[in-house]
């Protein structure tokens, strides 16, 4: 009697690790590095002054009228949408210019930053000047425009003012941008509660949780809708 050899199946190759889908596109990679060098700018000084009796101090986008603060959110938004496959690959006009228009309004942000900054320096004799962490900011910005509306110029023959896209890329990006709004907030007013030191030490701690947060937020807010959004299409 004859027996048949057992034969096993060939073993399944090992999966390759890829790069995300946001970086391996070099446009899409570079807006999301323009995003960043924006939010690295608007964590770091924008002025530094010198007042008689006080010395020298810095200043930066977080006090008076928070301009930095304002740059820093629209930052991290715009990096969420360049981020999040749904809103880059769609097909809606509000969807594929939002970097563009966030980068947009932080360049008049920092504008009105400059504007002012150079009243208040006028007023104290000129002593004092603009911090790298400013001009960083503004050149992140300005890229982050450029390169986001070149996108929209590659794409402009598919978009559409009606809402053609998918009930589940909407509430990923939905759910990311909140995401992303929300552990900012969080971030920024539970930190300082939390951290006991100097006012600059604790400042510094509070935008780095903010925008730990603001991207956990994004992740969390982007796979929660779109999986409820999923659900529901089920039903």
């Amino acid at each position: 009697m004859a027996h048949e050899r057992l034969r096993f199946p060939d073993p399944a190759p090992p999966e390759r690790r890829s790069l995300p889908h946001a970086l391996r596109d070099p446009l899409r990679a570079a807006t999301l590095g323009a995003a960043l060098v924006t939010v690295v700018g608007a964590m770091l000084p924008f002025m530094r002054i010198f007042k008689p009796g006080t010395g020298w101090f810095d200043i930066t986008g977080f006090q008076q009228t928070g301009d930095g603060g304002f740059v820093l959110e629209l930052a991290i938004v715009a990096g969420v949408l360049v981020w999040v496959d749904g809103a880059w690959n769609s097909r809606i006009v509000a969807l594929v210019a939002g970097p563009a228009v966030l980068g947009a309004a932080c360049i008049l942000i920092l504008r009105d930053f400059y504007q002012t900054g150079l009243v208040y320096l006028e007023g104290l004799g000129g002593h004092g000047g603009f911090e790298p962490g400013f001009w960083l900011a503004v050149a992140g910005a300005v890229a982050l425009t450029a390169m986001a509306s070149t996108r929209i110029w590659r794409v402009r023959d598919r978009l559409s003012f009606r809402p053609g896209a998918t009930m589940t890329s909407v509430a990923g990006t939905a759910g990311g941008v909140a995401g992303a709004v929300a552990g900012f907030v969080v971030g920024s007013s539970i930190t300082p509660l939390l951290v006991h030191g100097t006012i600059g030490q604790a400042s510094t701690v509070a935008v780095i949780a903010a925008i730990a947060l603001a991207f956990l937020g994004a992740w969390f807010g982007a796979v929660t809708a779109s999986s409820a959004a999923r659900a529901f299409g089920r039903e």
